[in-house]
């Protein structure tokens, strides 16, 4: 079995980049599918379609989360018995996978098709963009097994050390989302419907694409057809780290729409307004989300090789590049962030209450470079039910509430409810620091086992 030897030996910034760069540039590709439909529909479709983008895609971010949490416990695993040159393990944690996960998909598809017109009801999407709302929920529910596929596929490959292959599969569906979203939404008017059936054809051909890559290269492991089927001791291993995780990134992306429902109520502007200030900050985010999967990939190699010290290292890394993006981007965000939102809509209603969402909302960049890595270090030691528990207690016992308080502010209301986020994420950094010190003393650093 092939592994990344870069993870265990040599410098810890040139394979933490290497191996970044890749994610970022995929995950960027991916968000793209819903910032794309925002960049078309907002400028060439109705404020009432970009308003039902805006809120039914974070429902769906909400739910790609979930999935992708327990993707990241699929990687942590697989990079578990990687770096412990465990072959027949990760053989059997891949053959498990792939049914959970094509199990998980119906389970999600199902309700969400059918109470569509209830989930929208809950989003509390303005009067004016409820049709547009439940087209675009509906459509991209159809294609929810495609989102799970191919982030069982890019999870299993970023396990074993390789980020480029998941990149060249969001590439090819990013090049297909663009085109069908001009041809559906400028050339052939259909607003907010057009926008999804352009993201969830996008999504299929990546699923496609990631299964003929695999068939051609192989996954560098021995596996074979019999690997293919569930296995108790396994699934309860993904389930104990990718578990918390996925109810964690639901439960946090589910306060976002609860934040949502909030800022929908100040009307189609700030709607519209929040939606695209979201998309700006997710790809300013991607580089920290990039970096924290590549430290948890990287930790989980080297405690599986018995090499605690080195994880730690990784995180610290980590944490000090993302800081320099995050602040470089604030200098923009702070003083000039109506230029941003500018790119998305011609609307001066619009842009001054994303000026001043943006401006608050973008210091929450900075508390996330060490939230995020810190959580990608924690995940990879095991320790993803703590990830899940100051999350959650940070999110609902001061970001959502605040956000409640601050919607009340009648000057300059967009600016305090930004204010929520960065606050209640220094909260994490406090939490999180004195479980990193618990943690060292204790010099906890759990060995992979074998599911029995």
């Amino acid at each position: 079995m092939k592994r990344n030897e870069s993870f265990l030996t040599g410098s810890i910034p040139k394979a933490l980049i290497k191996f970044a760069i890749p994610l970022m540039l995929a995950n960027i590709l991916q968000l793209l599918y819903s910032t794309v439909d925002l960049y078309i529909v907002g400028n060439y479709a109705t404020t009432a379609d970009a308003s039902g983008v805006s809120t039914a895609s974070m429902m769906m971010t909400a739910i790609t989360m979930a999935v992708s949490g327990f993707t990241t416990g699929v990687t942590v695993i697989i990079g578990q018995f990687a770096g412990g040159k465990k072959e027949r393990d990760v053989s059997k944690t891949v053959g498990t996978a792939a049914i959970f996960f094509a199990i998980m998909a119906i389970v999600i598809t199902i309700p969400m098709l059918i109470f569509n017109h209830g989930l929208v009801n809950l989003l509390n999407a303005p009067a004016e963009a409820i049709t547009q709302t439940r087209q675009y929920l509906f459509i991209c529910s159809s294609g929810l097994i495609f989102i799970v596929g191919y982030n069982l596929v890019g999870g299993i490959m970023r396990g074993m050390g390789n980020s480029t292959a998941p990149l060249m599969f969001v590439a090819v569906a990013s090049v297909v989302n663009v085109i069908a979203d001009y041809v559906l939404v400028k050339i052939f008017s259909m607003g907010a419907a057009g926008a999804a059936i352009a993201t969830v054809g996008s999504q299929g051909i990546s699923f496609i694409f990631s299964l003929m890559y695999l068939k051609i290269r192989g996954v560098g492991f021995a596996f074979s057809r019999h690997d293919i089927r569930l296995r108790a001791g396994y699934v309860k291993k993904i389930f104990k780290i990718g578990g918390p995780i996925s109810l964690q990134e639901f439960l946090v992306n589910l306060s976002f729409v609860l934040i949502t429902m909030v800022i929908n109520g100040k009307g189609v502007e700030a709607s519209a307004a929040a939606g695209f200030v979201e998309k700006i900050l997710m790809i300013v985010c991607m580089p920290i989300l990039a970096f924290s999967s590549a430290v948890a990939a990287m930790s989980a190699n080297n405690i599986g090789a018995g090499n605690p010290a080195r994880a730690r290292k990784c995180m610290w890394t980590g944490i000090s590049i993302c800081l320099v993006i995050a602040v470089l981007f604030n200098i923009v965000t702070f003083f000039k962030g109506e230029i941003l939102i500018s790119i998305f809509t011609k609307d001066p209603l619009v842009i001054e209450n994303g000026r001043l969402y943006i401006k608050s909302y973008g210091l929450d960049q900075i508390m996330l470079s060490f939230v995020f890595i810190m959580n990608g270090y924690f995940n990879s030691c095991g320790h993803s039910v703590f990830t899940m528990v100051h999350s959650l207690i940070t999110t609902f016992a001061l970001r959502v509430p605040l956000t409640i308080i601050f919607s009340k502010i009648t000057v300059d209301t967009m600016f305090y409810i930004g204010c929520s986020a960065p606050i209640s994420s220094l909260a994490s950094i406090a939490i999180c620091a004195v479980y990193l010190i618990i943690l060292k003393k204790r010099e906890v650093s759990p060995l992979p086992d074998t599911p029995a």
